[in-house]
């Protein structure tokens, strides 16, 4: 009978023994000590002896490699409601349960010579090609006149400050309905500007000029995101890149942190619009600062674009759209001792789309929609961080409440709202 020991004791054994594989096959006083503990018995140490030593591991051209994961577990209580407007009020059925929200696996290698090697999934997504988060190879230059890092591969081009920030450092569970306007995957009414791109990208810094620094990149115009490819039809001819630029100033004291910069992109393809015409152009800008003083954290940033053919008329014919958007964010962090750190927060978030619209998931993650597309939404956030140790061990609770108003092509006023109560705990070794 085939048993889960069979599969579960020689990989928590072998993963144990891994930084010493290479250097011995084996490593006789951590068996002795599972033997003792009961994990295992005598003969199933001296098989799994057998079955580690022929594990073989060579980092061949890396001079040093870590191994990191990150783990996000997530309860969520979701609902929606259409309270004003035709077919007022008309209920979106309420979703509760756990998910795994994230579960990243990652390699960082140093490849000597100043060449360092980045390659990380994300094992909580379904699709093969949308497990890809940072995979990439980078140069460090030091010299008198050109300072900074250089990037090639799969990465984030930097566009929205909120979505620049690590999925696992966040203030709030989730990202704003701003943000996810901006950077979540396209799909006709979200714009698709920001988070990861196939390109280049070199982070450098002014070397003359105190805390002064800046990025500049060049990728494909589209994220590579199966999401996209399952409403978009891709093809390489429209793509004619994307140009991003940003410019950051920091001013650092001791209580007091303060970097304040510009975000910029110009695509003239960026704007694919579900395969109903050649792609047109997206420029877009997101001034932003960050900071804190003492124990209070902040954050605020705007966000705008012009999107050409960014929106439907009545004569099915194409217009520019200028939708803009803002996040503002306040968290204090009150030290308790030996028990971490616990943090209120509160964050505002503000989208007009200009006509373009937005579903209720578009800003909702999972939430059901009802009430067709809408023009604006406003979010409102309030949570409570529980820092155990840091972002390693961190458990958040949070609720957001959006509404949304403006039906696209509707004859009389529309309101409705979206609700997400959730629970997260979060790992990072």
């Amino acid at each position: 009978m085939f048993k889960i020991t069979n599969i579960f004791y020689p990989l928590l054994v072998c993963a144990m023994l891994l930084p010493s594989i290479g250097a011995r096959a084996y490593d006789r006083p951590m068996l002795d000590m599972l033997v003792r503990k009961g994990v295992v018995s005598r003969r199933e140490a001296a098989e799994l002896a057998k079955e580690c030593a022929e594990v073989v591991y060579e980092a061949r051209y890396a001079k040093s490699v870590k191994i990191s994961s990150r783990f996000q577990l997530q309860f969520e209580d979701l609902s929606s409601e259409l309270f004003s407007g035709d077919g007022a009020p008309l209920y979106g059925r309420p979703k509760t349960g756990f998910i795994v929200r994230r579960m990243f696996l990652q390699a960082d290698a140093s490849l000597g010579s100043g060449w360092d090697a980045r390659m990380s999934v994300d094992l909580a997504r379904t699709r093969l090609n949308s497990v890809l988060t940072d995979n990439y190879v980078s140069k460090k230059i030091d010299g008198e006149w050109l300072e900074g890092t250089l990037y090639l591969g799969f990465m984030k081009p930097y566009f929205c400050y909120e979505d620049v920030v690590s999925s696992f450092s966040l203030s709030a569970i989730e990202r704003s309905t701003a943000s996810m306007y901006w950077t979540g995957a396209a799909n006709g009414r979200r714009l698709g500007v920001g988070n990861r791109y196939a390109g280049v990208r070199w982070n450098g810094k002014v070397g003359r000029v105190k805390g002064l620094s800046y990025t500049l990149a060049v990728t494909n115009s589209f994220q590579l995101d199966p999401d996209e490819t399952d409403g978009l039809e891709y093809d390489y001819k429209d793509n004619h890149l994307a140009y991003w630029l940003s410019l950051h100033y920091d001013i650092k004291q001791d209580d007091f942190n303060l970097r304040f910069g510009v975000y910029t992109m110009y695509s003239s393809t960026a704007n694919k619009k579900m395969g109903q015409g050649e792609a047109a152009a997206i420029y877009s800008v997101n001034p932003y600062f960050t900071g804190n003083w003492g124990a209070l954290y902040f954050w605020g940033e705007y966000l705008a674009s012009a999107v050409d053919d960014g929106r439907a008329l009545p004569s099915n014919s194409w217009a520019r759209a200028n939708p803009y958007g803002l996040n503002i964010c306040f968290e204090y962090r009150f030290d308790i001792g030996e028990f971490g750190k616990l943090a209120p927060v509160f964050r505002y978030s503000w989208l007009d789309t200009d006509g373009r619209g937005l579903n209720i998931s578009d800003a909702v993650r999972q939430a059901d929609n009802v009430g067709g597309v809408f023009n604006t939404a406003q979010d409102f956030y309030v949570g409570l961080n529980w820092y155990l140790d840091g972002d390693n061990l961190k458990i958040q609770l949070g609720y957001s409440y959006v509404q949304f108003s403006g039906e696209i092509g509707g004859d009389s006023p529309h309101v409705a709202e979206g609700h997400a109560l959730r629970l997260q705990l979060q790992v990072k070794l």
